[in-house]
């Protein structure tokens, strides 16, 4: 649970925008989310690079995909953050391309409806296959994977969703007709996903441009609010919040 003094030590590392940004929303549990997905981002990035956390100036790409200002193109770190009421995640890597997407699987949602606007034929066809709560949870965990891709990509619904296909086992993208030849899009084992349920109620998917060649190392680390004040108040390791890529 984030409490007043949670967000008070998070908003040190937040930049005069991104506190701006924060007071505007309506709903504070919006508010909160959006706090709390900057600073963790902030000490991510922090622990990945050495430079401190509120030191972090940013640029929005062509297609709205936040990328680090003022650093050389080689060697640059890549992140991702996304956010859902009551949980906050964001990925980080050295180079490679990456989406995380994280979503509210109680929420109440058109499933049918939905999938048939986004989802791929075989996707549709797999969803049939199931009934009640293994179709939710089959339908929020392609819809998790499809968001943390086209994040990855970085541009947003130009890439159309019904463009690839999610498999859920193993985890993995196949690329359709629409996309083949896409040097952005790339093939789908260009592509590793990876999904968990970070908390019960949640489903999380992280996408990382991989490479036909290359293999990834997922690391994956929990932050509790107190943790996350904690570093904000006096910056230290966060080791384990780094998804790094590993190469063969």
């Amino acid at each position: 649970m984030v409490v007043g003094g949670h967000l008070s030590a998070f908003g040190q590392v937040l930049n005069d925008e991104e506190r701006a940004k924060a007071r505007r929303f309506h709903f504070p549990e919006d508010r909160r989310s959006y706090v709390c997905a900057h600073a963790l981002t902030r000490c991510a990035l922090e622990a990945a690079s050495g430079t401190p956390a509120q030191d972090f100036t940013f640029q929005i790409g062509r297609y709205g995909k936040p990328e680090i200002d003022d650093e050389p193109e080689q060697g640059r770190l890549r992140f991702n953050l996304s956010h859902s009421r009551g949980l906050v995640c964001c990925a980080v890597t050295r180079q490679r391309d990456v989406g995380i997407d994280v979503e509210r699987v109680t929420r109440d949602v058109d499933i049918d409806g939905l999938a048939h606007q986004v989802f791929a034929a075989d996707e549709l066809a797999f969803l049939r296959q199931l009934e009640d709560c293994a179709r939710r949870d089959a339908f929020f965990a392609i819809w998790t994977v499809k968001e943390a891709y086209t994040k990855a990509v970085g541009r947003g619904l130009s890439i159309p969703l019904d463009g690839f296909s999610v498999c859920l086992d193993p985890s993995s993208l196949v690329i359709g007709p629409s996309l083949l030849g896409d040097p952005e899009a790339g093939k789908g084992e260009d592509w590793q996903v990876r999904l968990s349920q970070p908390i019960p109620g949640y489903t999380l998917a992280v996408a990382v441009r991989a490479g036909p060649s290359g293999r990834v190392l997922f690391r994956f680390h929990e932050v509790s609010p107190d943790a996350l004040a904690a570093l904000c108040r006096e910056p230290k390791g966060l080791d384990g919040a780094l998804i790094e890529p590993v190469l063969t």
